[in-house]
């Protein structure tokens, strides 16, 4: 059997990810702050099993005992594939533009939970010995710089050096955990709107992405779900790894 945990599945690669994964699991678990009617009517005309969590991801002390609840919901007999995807490119700004509030909202959201998250899986599956696969949705963000985006590649690289310490670490116990980051690129998603919708002051690239848009060169959240799910299926998964989407087309 297999289980798929998504955050932030209701819009964009999540809500992709989601549907893919409800034409090739057993039993799929959502987590999004709103509800997705479409998602439903799609597990009930497949027969799958879908289990709905409705939290925001900024409530960071929420989080350890959603996994709680979220676990007690898998079959003791299924894989498990937790795919942190909820994130926010917000604040586009320069430093010393940043301001408090909407710097520790993409903090927690891009960084905090995910780390929670992973912390609290870890510690309450220690002992199951089964398929166990976290995927941090990184970007390219989290390796290269861009003008006005400190908070959002500072969050992602960060997360990027955890998945790769949590990596290395699992590989030394028992029953491990596979961590990795996966890097889809530039798609077609609402993030990619708010990023073309930024003052040119605040996001000096900013023409550089209505260019992606006008020259038909986001792929679709479909495709890159797609290439996920089949990076998964791969049984030589390397513990920490950053898995770019270029490197798998």
């Amino acid at each position: 059997m297999k289980t798929f945990i998504i955050t932030g599945a209701s819009k964009g690669l999540g809500a992709a990810i989601a549907k893919g994964c409800l034409q090739t699991s057993d039993h799929c678990i959502l987590v999004s702050r709103t509800a997705h009617p479409e998602m439903q009517q799609m597990a009930d005309r497949l027969g799958k099993k879908l289990t709905f969590f409705s939290l925001d991801l900024n409530e960071t002390e929420k989080l350890p005992s959603l996994v709680n609840e979220i676990l007690a919901a898998v079959d003791e007999t299924s894989d498990i594939y937790f795919i942190n995807n909820a994130g926010v490119i917000e604040p586009i700004k320069p430093v010393g533009n940043l301001g408090r509030v909407n710097l520790e909202m993409s903090m927690r959201v891009n960084f905090m939970a995910p780390i929670v998250l992973a912390d609290e899986f870890v510690k309450q599956t220690k002992d199951w010995n089964r398929k166990k696969v976290m995927v941090n949705i990184s970007s390219g963000a989290a390796k290269n710089p861009y003008h006005g985006w400190s908070a959002y590649c500072s969050t992602k690289a960060g997360l990027e050096m955890f998945t790769r310490v949590a990596g290395l670490e699992q590989d030394k116990t028992s029953f491990p955990t596979s961590l990795i980051s996966f890097s889809p690129g530039v798609m077609d998603t609402e993030m990619q709107g708010t990023i073309r919708s930024a003052d040119e002051r605040d996001f000096s690239d900013r023409d550089k992405f209505h260019e992606y848009k006008e020259n038909g060169m986001l792929r679709s959240p479909e495709f890159v779900a797609d290439k996920l799910l089949q990076l998964l299926e791969a049984e030589d998964l390397e513990n920490g790894k950053f898995y770019d989407i270029k490197n798998l087309l």
